[in-house]
């Protein structure tokens, strides 16, 4: 069962009988019914002393006791049965904080476990932060020093500026090459590349800087086998082996002869300089791959305006990459002039040949529109004829040489003079219709007529009526009409209107008739070729237009023609080298430093990184909230770090500060023990660990003891009957001991045994026997413990670990409550939980966990109960007690 929550639920069923010093806090119950005999002989690890007046409070009554010195009875410890048990006062919440060393949160990171665990592997990380420096300097002899080698190319921007500003950039100076951007992608191109490797062969890199001078010499052909090679030479020089580095034989042949030419290699190097104790190895590569190799470690950068541009290169050899920065610059600068120069010969033979075509077109257009204006110069046109200089309508005509073509006058001329010889018909017909009627002609209408004013003959007639009638009533004015002279006028007139006017103007209108047809002929035929004009004067357009378009093709790629011919023959490259690259004497990074940093660094953080996990995987015991949180076990108390001098055996050599630590800190444990029991008289306490060597034997002697010093009567049974060892602590025999008692060959008071510390008694594990768990649950086992519980105030019983057998399960079920030892860096938490989890089945109250061994400050600094200064010393004997 869960300790903690049966004190809890005990404590509230208490509470109110509770004793004072219990209900009132820790500050008076620390001085409840403790003796003051240990303070006396300045030995005694016992509780502080209550004073007189706290007596009442705790309920305890005095007694007498060595060398006549009061001191308080234990009758809180347990309480007599009449009186209620204690209140347990559950754990504070701050023993899980991260002052004690639990977490700060739950995703949070423990910063205190960190350094914690830094500390306690300390020399770990020492040791992998030297050796990791150590690799730094090792690898620094190895870095070369870095140096650059910088070149400033400057481009001419002057025609992008005046194309920027809409300015003419003349006859002759042609626009930029490239773009901005565009001249660094051309840097890095291959063509400018492939070229810099093969002048300076970079394609060839020698396995070591000794073979160098020797490979200096190496050249390839067009066809050459890429790979990684090493050339041998026998040690009188006379023959030579070319292998690749798996060993497979390439080439074998005569020294003096060209090397590698099954590989393409040209290269015929001296004897002398051939070594014959090591191989000569050396790698080939593609141009492709070396340019792209090149590529990756050249820096191009082009300011904002794009006039300059920057190549920059780094590595050990600063001879080398000047060169190399060097042909990239005058490679560059060859390549872009020779692009433009390429680009101008294509754009002069491009225009020359569009130039021809135009000229061919316009000549086409010109002879079409010839062939045109020759077969149409007869026919009427829509435009002026030419006129001749000095005529009318010419050079001195004014005016009239505008004029349109005649035929255009004559047909409208022809076809007025139809439409008024249609009028005139029409009048004629009716005017001969009346002289059908018998009406007579009317002079007067006749005389209107156009065509009859110009007919002379009847013109004439109609004068001669007209005058006949004037003639007539002039004699009718004097004469009758019986008067012979008025009759044979008055006959003629007749005549002439009805015989004489109307038979002429029949024959004005045979004559009007036969015009009109004729006219309708001729304006028949000047009206089809009249039509006409229209599409030959679209036509004219047309190839007028063409030959008005071809001439200003042929005039304008005449002109770029010119300009480009002009352009070729005076180019001006765009680029130039500024600044070329000299050798740099000093790096601009040397690496040695860094890598020296880089291991002290790096070794160091994956040291602190490596302690971190190391702790994080850790089975042990090692930090309080691994036991109250993971656990759930209360922490009792903490003992610290006991040292021991060289010199020293039982505690006569060790450290004094140790031992006051220890001293306090088992004051806090029996305190602890005593209120966490919190049961009937007396306090009986079986203590366990989990496994051997976790200090259980040295708690329970030191403990025994604490109580003893405190004037309380203490029973140490030592129920290890496998191995216990109490005897040897406080100087007593093992046998006869429990085992013999409880087999039924030793009575009880053989076996109890006094000690050098008086209170204090100790029943000794006895006779080995393989049926230790048998006899410990026998029934024997139960009246011991039974019978001795009169006698004594407290009874401490070392059990076996918890992992050597059963046998603390029954001396647990047997006492009813259970204290478990925990020894920091050493106890296992997984075997511990598991036999917490058996505990839990089994009618055992665990009263907590005392932490043993735990190291000086860190998580446990709040467990500790010693202060420098305030040690409890006699002042009469000025010396400590020291721990069994």
């Amino acid at each position: 069962m869960n300790s903690a929550t049966t004190d809890r639920a005990y404590s509230r069923r208490h509470r109110p009988n509770a004793p004072r010093c219990i209900r009132y806090g820790a500050l008076i119950a620390l001085n409840c019914g403790i003796s003051a005999d240990g303070l006396r002989r300045r030995t005694g690890i016992g509780l502080a002393t209550c004073s007189a007046h706290d007596t009442t409070l705790c309920g305890a009554t005095p007694r007498a006791t060595r060398r006549g010195t009061p001191s308080m009875t234990l009758s809180h410890l347990p309480l007599p049965p009449s009186s209620p048990p204690p209140v347990i006062v559950p754990p504070s919440s701050k023993s899980l904080s991260t002052e004690w060393g639990g977490a700060e949160s739950e995703g949070g990171v423990d910063w205190r476990r960190v350094l914690s665990a830094v500390l306690r592997f300390k020399w770990l990380i020492c040791g992998v932060t030297i050796l990791g420096t150590a690799a730094g300097f090792g690898v620094a002899r190895f870095v070369r020093p870095q140096y650059g080698a910088q070149a400033t190319i400057w481009i001419d921007a002057t025609e992008r500026e005046r194309w920027g500003q809409g300015q003419d950039r003349g006859p002759i100076r042609q626009g930029q090459l490239l773009d901005p951007q565009a001249w660094v992608d051309l840097l890095k191109s291959y063509v400018v590349l492939d070229q810099v490797v093969r002048d300076q062969r970079l394609f060839v890199s020698p396995e070591s800087r000794a073979d160098e001078p020797l490979v200096a010499t190496l050249q390839v052909t067009g066809q050459y086998r890429p790979g990684a090679y090493r050339l041998k030479v026998d040690s009188d020089r006379r023959t030579y082996t070319l292998a690749t580095v798996e060993g497979q034989v390439v080439e074998r042949g005569t020294v003096g002869d060209s090397i590698g030419t099954r590989l393409g290699l040209a290269w015929a190097p001296a004897a002398s300089t051939l070594p014959t104790d090591r191989a000569v190895g050396f790698g080939l590569s593609t141009l492709r791959d070396a340019a792209r190799s090149l590529a990756d470690s050249l820096s191009a950068q082009l300011d904002a305006e794009g006039n300059f541009l920057r190549l920059e290169l780094r590595g050990p050899d600063a001879p080398r990459i000047t060169a190399v920065v060097n042909a990239v610059a005058e490679r560059y600068v060859q390549v872009a002039s020779d692009l433009k120069r390429k680009k101008l010969s294509e754009l002069t033979k491009i225009l020359a040949e569009q130039f021809q075509s135009a000229q061919g077109n316009l000549r086409s257009a010109e002879a079409a529109l010839e062939r045109f204006r020759e077969r149409t110069i007869t026919l009427p046109s829509d435009r002026p004829p030419p006129v001749a200089l000095g005529a009318p309508g010419g050079a001195g005509g004014g005016a009239q040489g505008a004029e349109l073509d005649p035929k255009f006058g004559t047909f409208f001329n022809m076809q007025f003079d139809r439409e008024r010889i249609q009028q005139d018909r029409e009048a004629l017909q009716r005017l001969l219709a009346q002289v059908r009627d018998s009406t007579g002609i009317s002079p007067d209408e006749l005389a209107v007529v156009g065509s009859v004013q110009a007919n002379p003959d009847l013109a004439a007639a109609l004068t001669e009526l007209t005058s006949k009638r004037a003639n007539l009533r002039a004699l009718q004015y004097r004469y009758s009409d019986q008067y012979p002279p008025v009759q044979h006028l008055t006959g003629e007139i007749a005549t002439l209107e009805r015989q004489t006017i109307p038979a002429l103007a029949r024959g004005l209108l045979d004559q009007l008739t036969a015009r009109d047809a004729e006219l309708g002929r001729r304006l028949g035929a000047d009206s089809k070729s009249l039509r006409q004009i229209p599409a030959r004067a679209v036509e004219e357009a047309r190839l007028r237009r063409s030959v008005t378009m071809a001439e200003n093709i042929y005039t304008m790629l005449q002109q770029r023609y010119e300009e480009a011919r002009l352009a070729e023959a005076s180019t001006i490259p765009d680029v130039r080298i500024l600044d070329a690259a000299v050798v740099s004497r000093q790096p601009v990074r040397d690496l040695a430093g860094r890598m020296i940093l880089l291991g002290f660094c790096g070794s160091f953080g994956l040291a602190v990184v490596g302690a971190v996990l190391l702790d994080r995987i850790d089975p042990r015991v090692r930090y309080p909230d691994q036991v109250s949180r993971e656990m759930g076990l209360t922490i009792l108390g903490a003992v610290p770090h006991l040292r021991t001098l060289p010199h020293g055996r039982h505690g006569r050599g060790r450290v004094p500060e140790d031992v006051n630590q220890v001293v306090e800190a088992l004051r806090a444990v029996c305190l602890n023990l005593v209120y966490a029991h919190g049961g009937r008289a007396p306090l009986l306490v079986t203590i366990t660990s989990p496994g051997a060597g976790d200090g259980k034997s040295f708690l329970a002697a030191n403990l025994a003891h604490t109580f003893a010093d405190g004037g309380h009567r203490t029973l140490l049974i030592d129920a290890d009957i496998r191995r216990g060892v109490l005897h040897r602590r406080l100087s007593a025999h093992r046998r006869p001991g429990l085992s013999d008692l409880l087999r039924g060959e030793t009575p009880l008071d053989a076996i109890v045994q006094a000690t050098p510390y008086p209170s204090l008694s100790l029943i000794a594990c006895g006779t080995r026997a393989y049926n230790a768990p048998e006899m410990l649950a026998s029934p024997a086992m139960s009246q011991l413990v039974n019978g001795m519980r009169s006698g004594y105030d407290v009874i401490l019983i070392d059990s076996p670990p918890l992992g050597a057998g059963v046998d603390p399960l029954i001396l647990g079920t047997l006492t009813g409550t259970l204290a478990l030892v925990l020894r920091t860096g050493y106890s296992h938490r997984d075997v511990a939980t598991a036999k917490l989890e058996m505990l839990q089945r089994l009618p055992v109250r665990l009263l907590g966990a005392i932490m043993n061994d735990v190291p000086a400050g860190g998580a446990y600094r709040s467990y500790s109960y010693y202060l420098p200064g305030y040690e409890a010393m006699d002042e009469e004997r000025g010396s400590g007690r020291v721990p069994v």
